[in-house]
């Protein structure tokens, strides 16, 4: 009862027009390993369908790195699809692209797949457990792929924002680890960046569900509110929360502003010290990151070169 309640709130959040559109373009194929192979940069290597847990075909994630295995270990990064947690697939254009071309400038990259979501069974906390699973195979096998562990960043959109978020701020000892494999190493990153992000399930997604929100929330489970306190980001703000830089647009109406706002609030009063907030105010809406590529693109290699110290 708790998951179906939570279900339908959730629900509510999501269930737009503009929502749909972005599942929809992510419906179209995905490529084959052939077809990225063709892509792939010189100086490249990409590893497809790397297996990061037993048991489920969408344990899996992509690898690329640089050719050159280097004098010294390498930060990464990890890229992570979006689709509202029901859709998406780690080589949709706007995580495969960046892998690889930031393969290409030094990084070792991975954009990884995780458990989607089902109208039947919702449980976004499965989706946070694999995306950690993920981070704790990286460094398994940082050795392997010549990856330093105390530097690896994430990123996203929308539902891939939120993930990546909770990599940066969810303590292994939050309980939202899972039961997957790599458990003596840390799922945490040292960097985020994250555009349109969901940061609390307590409050509506956006004000367009805000009255629904609020009629259900006087019926629902006594037992709902720690569920849905564990999977959002802003629980687990603090000072040594790490360095982030969060993009949002003023007319989103499928995340509302307020829920960025809100959470570099709580980060800034926490004392987390770099925090780095980019507002656009031109109607780009949920897809602003794409739509101000030529901006935001740039914002996010300085950042991760900065604070993951890289220097090709």
């Amino acid at each position: 009862m708790k998951y179906l309640l939570f279900h339908l709130l959730v629900c509510l959040f999501l269930l737009n027009s503009s929502l749909f559109s972005q599942q929809n373009r992510q419906r179209r194929a995905i490529p084959s390993d052939e077809e990225v192979q063709q892509r792939v940069p010189n100086g490249v290597t990409f590893i497809p369908n790397l297996v990061y847990r037993e048991g489920h075909d969408r344990w899996k994630l992509d690898l690329a790195m640089p050719s050159n295995r280097g004098d010294e270990p390498r930060p990464a990064i990890v890229f992570i699809h979006g689709g509202g947690w029901q859709n998406g697939d780690k080589r949709a254009p706007g995580f495969l692209n960046p892998t690889l071309s930031y393969a290409e400038k030094g990084y070792v990259c991975i954009t990884t797949n995780y458990r989607l979501s089902t109208r039947e069974r919702w449980r976004i906390d499965h989706c946070i457990a694999d995306v950690k699973n993920a981070v704790r195979w990286l460094r398994a096998n940082a050795d392997k792929y010549n990856i330093d562990p105390t530097r690896i960043g994430a990123t996203g959109n929308s539902a891939g924002a939120h993930l990546s978020v909770m990599l940066g701020i969810c303590l292994p000892q939050d309980g939202m680890e899972g039961n997957g494999p790599y458990s003596g190493y840390s799922s945490m990153v040292q960097a985020v960046v994250a555009s349109a992000t969901p940061t609390s399930f307590l409050i509506p997604m956006s004000e367009r569900g805000r009255e629904r929100f609020e009629e259900l929330e006087t019926s629902a489970d006594p037992g709902m509110d720690e569920l849905r306190k564990s999977i959002s980001p802003i629980t687990y703000v603090s000072a040594e929360s790490p360095p982030m830089l969060l993009f949002h647009e003023e007319s989103d109406r499928t995340v509302g502003v307020y829920q960025s706002d809100t959470f570099v609030q709580a980060l800034r009063g926490a004392g987390a010290e770099d925090v780095n907030y980019v507002l656009f105010g031109d109607g780009t809406g949920h897809g602003t990151f794409r739509q101000n590529i030529e901006l935001t693109e740039p914002m996010r290699e300085a950042f991760f070169a900065r604070v993951l110290k890289h220097d090709q």
